[in-house]
């Protein structure tokens, strides 16, 4: 698998990017294994589950469409610390809904949390999902999420759809530049929040 790049974090922390395969499924399970409860809760919105379901979850082959994109650390020798080899600390990935529309999801390593990964991690998902003929990004976020919220109001979110619980919404950007589409059935509940 080939290096996509080096990018730099916010603490001087250097990560790889580059496009997951199908071998990387053991270690994106492991990173959701891994996750504290709280950073679990705010990328699934539910409790831990089982490792059936873990590993259903870090699947990348289905639906076709799905790209997916991981990080691992970088360590020069210099620093007298190795990384763990073949431990990821984030993923992202989209995955195609309908015509011009995929999903999206983030996961950032606990330790890794509040660096900018996730940001770079958008930024990238945002970047190549033209290419597939993607042009809005829809995240289903926890409210409590911030680093999430943040992360969206950089490309100018709209409410995509109203959601049935308090705790969450279901929010879409987009990848072609200026606001998301507005729906043919035009609904009314579209909510422009911020735009970059």
């Amino acid at each position: 698998m080939a290096v996509m790049s080096e990018r730099q974090l916010k603490d001087g922390r250097t990560v790889w990017l580059r496009t997951a395969g199908a071998a990387d499924v053991p270690a994106i399970a492991r990173l959701f294994t891994d996750l504290s409860p709280t950073a679990f809760r705010s990328r699934f919105q539910a409790g831990q589950p089982t490792p059936a379901l873990v590993t259903r979850l870090a699947g990348i082959t289905e639906p076709a469409g799905t790209v997916c994109v991981v990080a691992s650390a970088v360590t020069r020798e210099l620093a007298g610390a190795a990384a763990e080899p073949g431990r990821l600390i984030a993923e992202a990935r989209y995955v195609p809904l309908e015509e011009g529309t995929a999903e999206l999801a983030l996961t950032v390593a606990d330790d890794y949390q509040g660096a900018g990964l996730g940001r770079i991690l958008l930024g990238e998902l945002a970047e190549r999902a033209p290419a597939s003929r993607i042009e809005r990004l829809r995240a289903v976020v926890s409210l409590s999420n911030t680093a999430m919220l943040h992360s969206l109001a950089l490309y100018g979110w709209v409410l995509a759809e109203p959601t049935d619980e308090c705790s969450t919404a279901c929010l879409e950007i987009s990848a072609t530049g200026g606001m998301p589409g507005w729906p043919a059935d035009v609904t009314g509940r579209r909510v422009l929040v911020g735009q970059r």
